[in-house]
């Protein structure tokens, strides 16, 4: 008896051992140490959380603990539903997303006692690919090559994306939260560039100033991984490209192919809808024309100094001319004179096979001539630049859907990151998404070319002054030496002199 005793000891003192070397040399989510971004990560209690970083900045290994903690019903940070929980882990692939990176992770940060028997044999099913817990919790694993309709059915309390999911797919896995309130987390290195994740999550994250209820954006950098040595991440991005080293270094939504109006700055660019228009301003409109896709029109007022405000927007999909005639007329009572000019889609002058009129005949015929612009992209991207970095174009926030291509319009790519290093980007813009930056673009021409200048622009007192003016406020104009007297906007009963128009030349005389 007593030597089945002294055997159960030793056994005991050689586990106690083992525990104690597995504690010190591969640490669980009992005795994990977040960094400070992993742990505001944690901390946050907003449903949807989007930790985005560099390459080896920590966020699969973040993500990976918060599933735990989730599972096991206690979480040192926020509350979470008592266990049994039910979570999901959607990653890239099995192969490589599940098998190389996500399973090797759970396995080391999983502590014994959350698992069944205190072990991974008995807790993970191979054949479902779900992870059983002691509690009665479960996490179940996914991928993104699965098909859409298998990531239906039950309800979850959490759910994980490792990397960008596709918009599909996060939808679907979002509607297993609604009836449990659940919250979700993706982890992930922007590697594809502007796609959807930067459009509904953290563009509207960042125009808030980081204030989203339900939204919440941790962004962390590979050198704010404490772990990670500095001369090894210098050799790994050694030698990349810039934009490449934006995304894997600082987690930083890069535009694939390039941004082409890399100038454009919200902060400097964009001011405040506008109240009075300067009577010695003219006013020009323009238009890129579409059916299934969006027609855009544009009104801009341009100073005697060529200073450009872009400030009335019409975007619309499948209407008639007629259509778009009636509202263009509407905006354009409101101005209270006459449009100078109005320039669009040189495309416009082709007639159509089934009545024989043109697009600009169309127009014209109710009684909104328009001249054909000129068909070079380069002028166009390049007049659009000038004007840009020299201070002399600004947008009001009343052009949402201009304001949204000009952050995302972007040069054109190869089909393949092969093709890509091999021959590099095309010298003409990636045809989606541009139809508002066209409409401008057909503008733009009509303007004179900027000489080159080397002054330094000082954007916020450019904006505070033209503001200024433009809400009626009386003061020095950076223009003209002296304001104006201002015409207020939507003045119906002043007079809209007659405008005689020609089909071909498509001016106003």
């Amino acid at each position: 008896m007593a030597r089945k005793k002294q055997t159960s000891l030793s056994d005991l003192a050689d586990a106690l051992s083992q525990g104690i070397h597995r504690v010190a040399t591969r640490p669980d989510a009992n005795n994990y140490v977040p960094h400070a971004k992993q742990e505001r990560f944690h901390r946050s209690q907003a449903k949807a959380k989007l930790y985005i970083g560099g390459n080896r900045s920590g966020k699969t290994v973040g993500g990976c603990v918060e599933d735990i903690w989730w599972a096991k019903g206690e979480h040192p940070y926020r509350p979470v539903p008592p266990p049994p929980t039910r979570g999901r882990l959607v990653c890239v692939d099995f192969p490589n997303g599940w098998e190389k990176v996500i399973k090797p992770t759970l396995t080391q940060w999983i502590p014994p006692s959350l698992l069944i028997n205190g072990s991974w044999l008995d807790s993970y099913n191979g054949r479902t690919r779900t992870i059983n817990f002691a509690n009665g919790s479960f996490l179940e694993i996914m991928s993104y090559d699965q098909e859409l309709d298998t990531f239906a059915g039950a309800s979850r309390h959490y759910t994980h994306f490792d990397e960008e999911p596709p918009s599909a797919i996060w939808t679907e896995c979002r509607a297993r939260l609604i009836d449990t309130g659940g919250s979700y987390w993706i982890t992930m290195t922007p590697v594809e560039g502007m796609t959807w994740v930067y459009d509904q999550i953290y563009e509207p994250w960042k125009l808030k100033g980081g204030h989203l209820t339900n939204i919440d954006v941790i962004e962390v950098d590979m050198t704010e991984n404490t772990y990670l040595q500095q001369a090894e991440i210098d050799d790994f991005l050694d030698g990349m490209d810039p934009n490449e080293i934006r995304a894997r270094k600082k987690g930083e939504f890069v535009q694939i192919g390039g941004l082409i109006f890399k100038s454009f700055d919200h902060k400097k660019h964009v001011i405040q809808p506008v109240k009075r228009i300067p009577p010695n301003w003219r006013l020009i409109a323009s238009m890129d024309h579409g059916y299934n896709n969006p027609t855009a029109w544009y009104w801009h007022m341009v100073s005697p100094t060529n200073t450009v405000i872009t400030f009335k927007e019409h975007y619309r999909a499948e209407w008639t001319v007629p259509q778009h005639a009636e509202i263009i007329k509407k905006i354009e009572a409101e101005f209270g004179r006459p449009v100078f000019l109005r320039v669009g889609d040189p495309a416009i002058r082709q007639r159509s096979g089934i009545n024989g009129n043109s697009i600009q005949l169309e127009y014209q015929l109710n009684g909104i001539p328009i001249k054909p612009s000129i068909n070079d992209v380069q002028i166009r991207i390049n007049r659009m630049n000038q004007y840009m970095k020299q201070g002399k174009w600004f947008i009001t926030e009343d052009c949402p859907k201009l304001l949204w291509e000009i952050r995302r319009y972007r040069w054109k790519t190869r089909e393949s990151r092969k093709l890509q290093e091999k021959h590099g980007n095309y010298d003409e813009p990636h045809k989606k998404d541009d139809h508002a930056v066209d409409s401008c673009g057909y503008f733009f021409v009509s303007l004179p070319e900027l000489a080159p200048t080397h002054v330094t622009i000082d954007f916020a007192r450019q904006r505070e002054e033209i503001q200024a003016m433009l809400n009626g406020k009386i003061g020095l104009n950076p223009f003209e030496g002296k304001f104006d007297q201002l015409r207020p906007i939507s003045s119906p009963q002043n007079h809209i002199p007659k405008i005689a128009t020609d089909e071909y030349m498509g001016g106003e005389w």
